[in-house]
């Protein structure tokens, strides 16, 4: 049965994840998907366009494997920000964590004006609107400003649980989130 390209850009990010972007070529991308590098190219036009579906397809699975977990866990928004946190410190125990793909991406792809880059602003935008949501919700005079801290307090933490292979990072970022909602919150 031939693979779609929804199932063929799943593979790319898998590989592009486990592997990095600029180690992984077109013959193992072909031969993870289980189609010719013909296939590829026709399907995608480069291992730029693979790379562009490969991050549009981690996109909204990424942000909802934290945020639906989030919301599911209570219907403060305080709240919501914090379990946020808490699948952060779950998910960096894993073997498989390797860091945020999208900061990944961003790293390895040199040149600003990829296509690529544009899905990572959008990733990370989407999430940080999430956070601001919630804060505003909860009351928070400046919603703006704390968002842009827990987003810091986030993408930090991830990477250091990626350098330290610990979850203390990321406890310690939860414990500076709730004391950015707290000051946030402060009537």
């Amino acid at each position: 049965m031939a693979r779609t390209d929804s199932e063929i850009a799943a593979v790319a990010a898998a590989q592009f994840h486990e592997h990095g972007i600029n180690s992984t070529g077109v013959d193992a991308l072909a031969r993870a998907a289980g189609i010719s590098k013909r296939t590829l190219y026709q399907r995608f036009g480069s291992k730029d366009g693979l790379i562009v579906a490969a991050y549009e397809s981690l996109d909204r699975p990424v942000y909802e494997m934290f945020t639906r977990p989030a919301e599911a866990a209570t219907d403060d928004p305080a709240g919501q920000l914090d379990a946020l946190f808490a699948g952060l410190e779950h998910a960096v125990t894993m073997p498989e964590f390797r860091g945020c793909p999208f900061s990944n991406a961003a790293a390895e792809l040199a040149d600003p004006a990829h296509p690529a880059h544009r899905i990572v602003r959008r990733h990370k935008e989407r999430l940080r609107k999430w956070m601001r949501v919630r804060l505003r919700d909860a009351g928070a005079t400046d919603a703006e400003r704390a968002s842009r801290q827990l987003a810091l307090l986030w993408a930090g933490a991830q990477s250091q649980a990626l350098v330290q292979r610990s979850a203390a990072p990321v406890r310690d970022a939860r414990s500076l989130a709730r004391d950015v909602v707290r000051e946030a919150t402060v009537p």
